[in-house]
């Protein structure tokens, strides 16, 4: 394998801007959640502490996902993490969380856009593809329009 291809391979599986780089003129930048203390596990992460590193462990992930039924499923937000001795942990996450604490506006923001990089449909039939009807009483709509540039 040559040199190119290794750095290409190794962009798009751990470069935590990534995905977000190839819609950058679309969608606005994600924002940034930081984490200092105990050791945190979270989806994308190893599940057990010996595959971490004795003393220090660093680890870089760009935005994790899956393709199901030709459409693009998210598995795990991008994710820059140093552990210290298995314990201690500075985690830095990125995401669009918006005001709601569910995740729904991250995983359809972040799902807009691997529609958009790898199955070719264009930012305006996202907006109302990524649009869902809330469960609620109060009827709320979730969108993804906070996190879209407009022209």
């Amino acid at each position: 394998m040559k040199l190119k291809q290794k750095i290409e391979l190794w962009n798009e599986y751990h470069n935590p801007f990534y995905v977000w780089w190839k819609c950058r003129k679309y969608f606005k930048f994600p924002s940034i959640k930081i984490h200092i203390g105990k050791l945190t596990w979270f989806f994308g992460f190893p599940i057990r502490d010996e595959y971490l590193n004795k003393f220090v462990d660093f680890r870089i992930s760009a935005l994790g996902w899956k393709d199901k039924y030709n459409s693009p499923r998210h598995e795990w937000d991008p994710y820059i993490s140093i552990v210290l001795f298995r314990k201690w942990q500075l985690l830095i996450l990125f995401g669009y969380w918006g005001k709601t604490i569910d995740g729904v506006k991250d995983l359809a923001t972040w799902e807009a856009m691997l529609d958009y990089l790898y199955y070719n449909i264009p930012i305006d039939k996202l907006i109302d593809r990524h649009t869902w009807g809330s469960i609620n009483e109060d009827k709320e709509v979730v969108t993804i329009k906070e996190f879209v540039k407009w022209k």
